[in-house]
């Protein structure tokens, strides 16, 4: 038997279009004819027109999703609700993918939108509202639309997990830094021009890893963190910005606060720091004509293991800043403290300014 129609209700949610997009192209095996199967749209809510059963729809080559009370409606049918279910999901599990990590983050969005509501209203599932609203004669339309972004997303989180996690797995130079109190934390070095790579690197698949350094073909460079770690670049930045300045032969601008700023800083204009993502962009997807760095990836390593740890001080100064003793001189200058680093600066302040004892 084949099945021809797919019903659903009219104007449907984002949570049935994934349905019907999971049935039309990984269910043909099961449900025979979803390839070329057509739609139709149903004003009624739990109960079918003539008040027919789903199975009796279904031995007629009509299979309903999110309508019906059948095995693809989560709505409560004589007060029984699939608790915690979306028809997305629904459909997941009678196909098997439900476990697939190509589907993870589609359904996670799905459901919790259906089941919770709310949402940004600009992300998918408010704007197939917006759409119908505008199109209430064209569901199709709707649908044709809805299914190209989850398409797209799905394609996307395939790479992800194949091609970009083998690259990843091939190149990627992982090794433990110290952070902030005493923290170990996963820094990552690799040689891609992926743009998902440092996406991956801050994911499970990547180690949750809490520093990722991404050299292109170009040689452009760019530095993430991951948000969960709470971590700043701003002593990193600062580094960065002078020692790029340093390789051209004249510091233009040397102004600590100035150094730290967002954007760009004369002297420095190939690097551009994002406060709020906490990312220091050596060119970027939508900044493709920014020159390369002259600063080796070496160079950027060692930068980044120094600012991301701030109980690290200049070796030959270190037993006496340790103890906020600050030797340097202008006579005897300390080779870290023109990056003017922000335990360099707390340790100074307390010593002329007397403000707490150390």
């Amino acid at each position: 038997m084949r099945f021809r129609t797919i019903v659903t209700h009219v104007a449907p949610h984002l949570d049935e279009i994934v349905a019907v997009w999971l049935l039309q192209k990984f269910g043909e095996s099961k449900f025979p004819g979803m390839k070329s199967v057509e739609l139709d749209f149903w004003s009624t809510g739990g109960e079918t027109p003539d008040n027919r059963s789903a199975v009796d729809y279904e031995k007629e080559g009509i299979l309903l999703v999110g309508v019906g009370g059948g095995r693809f409606d989560e709505h409560p049918v004589n007060g029984v609700k699939k608790e915690g279910e979306c028809a997305a999901t629904l459909v997941a599990k009678e196909l098997g993918i439900a476990e697939d990590p190509s589907f993870g983050q589609i359904l996670d969005f799905v459901k919790n939108s259906d089941l919770k509501g709310g949402g940004n209203p600009f992300d998918l599932a408010n704007l197939v509202k917006t759409l119908h609203s505008q199109f209430p004669d064209d569901p199709e339309k709707v649908i044709e639309w809805a299914m190209l972004g989850i398409e797209a997303k799905y394609q996307e989180q395939v790479s992800f997990l194949t091609s970009v996690k083998e690259e990843f797995d091939r190149l990627a130079e992982v090794e433990e830094i110290q952070g902030p109190n005493g923290r170990s934390l996963r820094m990552v070095t690799i040689e891609s021009d992926n743009t998902q790579m440092s996406q991956l690197a801050r994911s499970v698949h990547g180690g949750y890893s809490a520093v990722i350094i991404q050299k292109q073909s170009s040689g452009n460079v760019q530095i993430f963190t991951n948000k969960y770690y709470g971590l700043t670049l701003y002593d990193i930045v600062q580094m960065i910005r002078l020692a790029e300045q340093q390789a051209k032969g004249r510091a233009v601008t040397s102004d600590w606060k100035t150094l730290s700023s967002e954007g760009k800083v004369e002297g420095a204009e190939e690097w551009y720091f994002h406060q709020t993502g906490q990312m220091l962009l050596n060119g970027s997807l939508t900044a493709r004509n920014v020159p390369p760095t002259r600063l080796s990836l070496d160079q950027i390593k060692e930068i980044v293991r120094i600012g991301i740890n701030p109980e690290l001080f200049e070796p030959s100064y270190s037993e006496h800043c340790k103890t906020g003793n600050c030797l340097a001189t202008r006579s005897n200058p300390c080779p870290w403290y023109q990056y003017g680093l922000k335990r360099c600066r707390t340790i100074r302040f307390h010593k002329y300014n007397a403000m707490e004892p150390f």
